[in-house]
């Protein structure tokens, strides 16, 4: 899977949890801020660094990024149990189930989540709540901090993502221009017309390189 999918998925994961400090919880119970909003996002990584734009509600979420070669995102529809990697210049997508998209970053859906609250703060000009957090699964995690607004929304995030192959690094997200509110429904839905494969049978092991088999023929509609 192209780096660009995998950058997204992280910034799902670490920029999208509630405030409320709590024991170890399962990282997917974290994903959804119970608020609806809108807002730019950038990722930064050893891989390079992206900007973007998010769409939030509870239970749903999209995020895309512009790249060279057109635009690319990933939808979540967590009240579905479906993920979608999707392709913005050619009009494609790749469905997938809420456990394969975890997978693709270090086995997500049996990560633990722990975090304690460290003081109060200002970030881009919000108010916000500093958290040492920790993130444990038997294939990667996150060792870091994030801050969250008074609605539960994470607006920052910087530490190291660990995976089981050692390829450890540093990752830094955060959100600007946040707007709370109600979001176009349109934006959280799979987009109708578009050409799609349906992998969400596919064990989560092989979704990489089913999704890289597809890569020729879905590269090959861009523009259409």
């Amino acid at each position: 899977m192209r780096p660009i999918f995998k950058a997204i998925l992280v910034a799902t994961v670490l920029l999208t949890a509630p405030s409320v400090a709590s024991a170890a919880e399962p990282a997917l119970d974290l994903l959804d801020a119970p608020v609806a909003y809108t807002a730019d996002f950038t990722v930064t990584s050893a891989r390079g660094s992206y900007q973007g734009k998010v769409w939030h509600e509870q239970g749903r979420e999209r995020r895309e990024v512009a790249t060279a070669g057109g635009g690319q995102g990933v939808l979540i529809l967590r009240d579905r149990d479906l993920a979608y990697l999707l392709g913005i210049s050619g009009k494609w997508y790749v469905g997938l189930s809420l456990r394969s998209a975890g997978a693709v970053v270090g086995g997500l859906e049996s990560w633990q989540v722990e975090r304690s609250r460290v003081r109060e703060e200002s970030v881009a000009g919000l108010r916000a709540t500093r958290w040492k957090t920790r993130a444990d699964g038997p294939r990667g995690g996150f060792v870091g901090e994030i801050w969250t607004s008074r609605e539960g929304i994470v607006v920052k995030a910087t530490g190291t993502l660990n995976s089981a192959d050692g390829d450890d690094g540093p990752v830094e997200m955060a959100l600007s221009n946040l707007r709370v509110g109600q979001v176009d429904r349109r934006m959280l839905e799979l987009p109708q017309g578009w050409f799609g494969f349906d992998l969400h049978q596919v064990p989560p092991e092989r979704v990489e390189q089913a999704v890289a088999a597809l890569k020729p023929l879905l590269e090959g509609r861009r523009g259409q």
